[in-house]
């Protein structure tokens, strides 16, 4: 019989150091060009991020989203006039662009607060040597902030709600008149599954964010897929140049505390050792049980607001939604004005010459000059009349006229019009001639069909 060989001694495992009595290391010393950044940081993304975790809570983060709004009005415009002496007043409030002058002004107020609180913390603090855990509170809430603005985005994509798919009036409109804005949303509208793709990736990222293990990988997912957004919105001239390249830079700030492991591994080829993953301060219960809230609460939120207004927006103006009274792209057969036909050969610019009514409901018109008017569109079906609204509110100018189809295709309007008496017979052209919609995929192409 042959001998076994004995086994090792297992080692006996040794107490931690605050079992064993012994104060933990102290946490090690940061540079002083450390901490000033920190505190810069720390100050700049309080401001343009706030009142984010407050905005999340019902009623009370209305009331401090609102009240946060008109005060900054206040101050910016009195900035730009008193400080910055601009040559024209700030009379443009936030709306659909994100970088309006009222946006650079805002930021460059964000800016100098932060370097004054900079200033002054640096003063009051300055025997601290290190912010570790004001670092991971900020690092949490940033990382909760871009998950939110992740989950949102992705979702518009998933659910194809930001690119609407393009309508007649873009089908029918020359590449020369796209703007580069225009452009880009046609590309991306035109195409669903290049939507779920990208707003897959948003949406991936931001879920990882959620989790303090995936935090990293989320934020490199999340600076890859910004990285091309915000080339997108500035060498194609979309409005969101300063809110996207804010977003980019939050993601490069979670991923800055890996960054030299991430560089040993991937670049040095040399090991590297785990970081520990610890909440801002001890756990407990109560700290746990705060964490599962703050999620809930970022998830519900957008759920939510994507319930709200964007399922209601898909069901209304989505790419599967009922079309409008007389959808669709028209050429104008003839056109009178007055009792006098006007032909289209002539130039004469008050005669139409396309009329397109899209998704949203309105007439947009193009004149034999190519220039472009749009109306409001509203039908009474009982009394077969069409009623054009040219502007808003009790403002706007409303003009009926009295519409006659011989079939789907054949349609006539009769009225008034901008003071001019009308008869315009149009015929609506087949979509499905447009080469965009008829060409469709292929897995096989024998030449390259690039038109």
């Amino acid at each position: 019989m042959s001998a076994t060989a004995p086994l090792p001694p297992v080692p006996e495992p040794q107490p931690t150091a605050s079992e064993a009595g012994v104060t933990p290391p102290a946490p090690e010393a940061w540079s002083l060009a450390r901490r000033l950044a920190f505190r810069f940081a720390f100050a700049y993304l309080v401001l343009y991020n706030f009142p984010f975790p407050l905005d999340i809570i019902p009623v009370l983060g209305d009331f401090i989203t609102s009240f946060q709004g008109e005060l900054w009005k206040v101050v910016v415009q009195w900035v730009g006039k008193h400080v910055l002496r601009l040559s024209t007043d700030i009379t443009v409030m936030p709306n659909g662009s994100g970088d309006t002058t009222f946006n650079y002004v805002q930021v460059l107020l964000f800016f100098v607060v932060a370097v004054a609180v900079t200033g002054v913390w640096s003063v009051v603090d300055r025997r601290r040597t290190e912010y570790v855990k004001a670092h991971d509170v900020l690092h949490a809430s940033v990382r909760y902030v871009l998950a939110m603005s992740m989950l949102s985005y992705g979702l518009s994509k998933l659910f194809k709600s930001q690119f609407p798919f393009p309508g007649p009036e873009r089908l029918a409109q020359p590449l020369g008149d796209f703007s580069p804005m225009g452009l880009l949303w046609t590309f991306m509208g035109f195409s669903k599954g290049y939507n779920v793709f990208t707003g897959g990736a948003e949406f991936l990222g931001g879920c990882l964010l959620l989790f303090r293990r995936t935090t990293t990988l989320g934020a490199l997912v999340v600076a890859g897929v910004m990285v091309n957004v915000v080339a997108l919105n500035f060498f194609y001239d979309v409005p969101v140049k300063l809110h996207s390249s804010h977003l980019l830079l939050m993601s490069l700030f979670l991923v800055l505390p890996d960054a030299r492991r991430l560089l040993d591994v991937l670049v040095l080829n040399r090991a590297t050792q785990p970081r520990p993953l610890q909440p801002p301060f001890p756990p407990s219960r109560w700290l746990s049980g705060a964490g599962l809230v703050m999620k809930a609460l970022v998830v519900g939120g957008i759920a939510y607001g994507f319930v709200g207004f964007r399922l209601e927006f898909i069901r209304k103006y989505g790419d599967s939604a009922p079309r409008p009274p007389f959808y669709g792209y028209y050429t104008v057969e003839s056109f009178t004005q007055d009792g006098q036909r006007l032909e289209a050969t002539s130039g004469d610019v008050r005669r139409w010459k396309t009329v397109a009514v899209n998704r949203f409901g309105r007439m947009v018109i193009k004149h034999q000059d190519d220039t472009v008017k749009s109306f409001g569109l509203e039908e009474d079906a009982p009394k077969k009349t069409l009623t054009l609204i040219d502007g808003q509110d009790d403002a706007a100018k409303k003009f009926v006229l009295a519409y006659t189809r011989q079939d789907a295709n054949q349609l006539v309007l009769q009225g008034t019009l901008q003071e001019a008496a009308i008869e315009v017979r149009l015929t609506r052209v087949d979509e499905s001639q447009f080469l965009l919609l008829s060409r469709g995929f292929n897995w096989i192409q024998e030449y390259p069909f690039n038109r």
